[in-house]
């Protein structure tokens, strides 16, 4: 029974791996070959192919054998993969010509196809643990956790460079903060009126980190990292949080902070 598990592992481990080349190898192969600018509403298309894609893969990687919660994993993942191609083929917007780009864009590219490895390593590992508890799902909530800050910080900078109007860029953003958000806590065994709770306040305190500095000049690259911090502090202050007698202690933190920030928004606008 070991042995037919053992084997049943490196078939998964084997299809995810041939997945994440195959992703990786489509996005060089892309810029690569094309020789005219993509518009704006023609990558959005790609992006969401990718999306479809990844989650038909992923269904036939782990043989079909999930669950509803599975789902959520398998969405969390090719929403990972959306978000690289996305920002992949913002950051070569334009067309290149010179050896190096290509070389910059070979190193991405092998770098995404690591990140996309891992991920779906860690849809196999909560996957699982929804069938038998194992010791390596903290490992994939790790992974969560870090692609979290990935997806973040590309979906950011792909909406604030991508042209798009204002209107329509910021609502873009905070619905993707929601969406990435949610999946992590999901992820973290937080549910119901928790997770809504949870999701709203990271969101908030990201969207106006992010809003201190929008309009703060053309550095989409560094303006991006702003909402990571939101992020990470939210998740930080999350993970310790202590609820006793049903309320939450760590409530005035999340006041405090918020009031922080949107005094900084306040001084920075007026400074501005």
């Amino acid at each position: 029974m070991k042995l037919d598990d053992t084997n049943v592992d490196n078939e998964k481990r084997g299809k995810l791996l041939l997945l994440a080349a195959l992703v990786a190898l489509s996005m060089f192969l892309s810029k690569i070959v094309l020789r005219e600018q993509l518009p704006v509403w023609r990558i959005l298309v790609d992006a969401g192919i990718y999306f479809f894609v990844v989650v038909i893969g992923l269904l036939w990687s782990l043989n079909f054998q999930v669950k509803k919660k599975s789902l959520l994993y398998i969405s969390q993942a090719a929403l990972f993969v959306m978000s690289q191609s996305l920002f992949v083929d913002f950051f070569f917007f334009q067309k290149f010509n010179r050896i190096y780009e290509a070389f910059i864009l070979l190193i991405l590219i092998v770098a995404v196809f690591f990140a996309c490895y891992f991920v779906f390593l860690m849809v196999n590992t909560l996957n699982v643990n929804l069938f038998k508890p194992i010791p390596l799902a903290q490992v994939g909530r790790t992974i969560s956790y870090i692609s979290a800050i990935f997806m973040v910080y590309s979906f950011t900078f792909t909406f604030l460079i991508s042209g798009l109007p204002s209107y329509v860029i910021f609502p873009l953003i905070l619905i993707s903060y929601l969406i990435v958000v949610a999946l992590h806590y999901s992820n973290m065994e937080i549910d119901g009126k928790e997770l809504s709770r949870k999701t709203s306040i990271t969101s908030l305190l990201m969207a106006v980190l992010l809003a201190a500095v929008a309009f703060s000049g053309n550095y989409h690259e560094l303006i991006s990292f702003v909402p990571v911090v939101g992020y990470f502090i939210s998740v930080n202050l999350i993970t310790h949080e202590r609820i006793s007698n049903g309320k939450v202690r760590s409530m005035k933190l999340y006041i405090f902070l918020l009031l922080v920030v949107l005094l900084s928004v306040f001084i920075f606008n007026i400074k501005g």
